[in-house]
């Protein structure tokens, strides 16, 4: 099957659009992947998506859907991150490679781990990038890949997203712990957790960080670690995102619930979808949501006016 980017028209509509409640989204478009999705991130300044799926294809996708760059040489994509600018990336390869990608998704170089890796983000403008190691160890590479920082967390971070407005990785483990802190290593907080986790996303400012808890549903924090409130919606919720300043909120459930919420956790819409998440993502002005499909399908849902 050949990757494809099409407008999807009213009448094509699936009933699950139509059939949720509240205000629904317009279907912009679509775009399959070749093989099932591994791995999506979005720049949010540039509103271009980067994606993976299970045989090797890196996808560099525009915000109207179209293709603009096809990698087929990466086989064994873990985890990927793509900077706000679309200007770099980073992609985790099997258990301990990590590439740094240009605009064009080569590889600028690539560095071996002596452990294996769990997440990866860079920076708004891909000049650095942190690493995460299952053993708890966590590495910051400038631009060349040379060592900024290494330090140890007390549970292994399973997520991890740099703030665009200072220079602050958040991080959150899938049990025990959530934290922030600064490119040279140095702690600016630590607060332990009791709920498992599904997810992490958190604001541009990072005053707001939102946990997708499962049972316990959409845990709000503020900036530094405290729980401020809790979303309880139905369904065990899995992933989470936000908008810029989280004035708007998608999550999806286990159950393949999809939602949308204003910032106080408010139903915008809601439907039950019929295959499984394996992505969401806000836009930065909380217009329109991305979601990806374990199958390699992407949607753009939008309620532009």
């Amino acid at each position: 099957m050949s990757c494809l980017s099409i407008s999807t028209m009213s009448n094509n509509e699936p009933l699950w659009l139509r059939d949720g409640q509240g205000i629904p989204p317009k279907i912009r478009w679509t775009f399959s992947t070749e093989a099932s999705l591994v791995a999506m991130e979005m720049g949010r300044e540039s509103g271009e998506i980067l994606a993976a799926d299970s045989a090797g294809g890196l996808y560099r996708i525009d915000r109207r859907g179209q293709l603009l760059t096809l990698s087929r040489g990466m086989k064994g994509v873990r985890a990927i991150a793509w900077s706000d600018t679309s200007a770099a990336g980073a992609v985790i390869v099997g258990e301990k490679k990590v590439f740094r990608l240009n605009s064009k998704l080569e590889a600028d170089w690539s560095v071996g781990l002596p452990e294996p890796a769990l997440a990866i983000a860079v920076t708004p403008f891909g000049r650095q990038t942190a690493i995460s190691l299952a053993n708890g160890g966590n590495l910051v590479l400038g631009q060349e890949s040379e060592q900024l920082s290494v330090f140890e967390t007390m549970r292994p971070l399973k997520w991890i997203q740099f703030l665009a407005s200072e220079p602050v990785l958040i991080g959150a483990a899938d049990y025990g712990q959530i934290c922030a802190y600064q490119l040279n290593g140095q702690q600016i907080w630590s607060e332990k957790s009791f709920t498992s986790l599904g997810d992490m996303s958190a604001a541009s400012d990072g005053q707001t960080i939102l946990l997708a808890g499962f049972n316990h549903g959409i845990q709000a924090l503020d900036s530094s670690g405290a729980v401020r409130e809790s979303y309880l919606i139905e369904g065990t919720v899995c992933r989470v995102s936000c908008s810029f300043n989280a004035d708007r909120i998608a999550a999806a459930t286990l159950e393949r619930h999809l939602y949308w919420l204003d910032s106080d956790g408010q139903l915008l819409w809601a439907t039950q979808v019929d295959e499984d998440i394996f992505r969401v993502i806000c836009d930065p002005l909380g217009e329109w949501l991305l979601c990806g499909f374990s199958s390699g399908q992407i949607l753009r849902l939008d309620w532009e006016s």
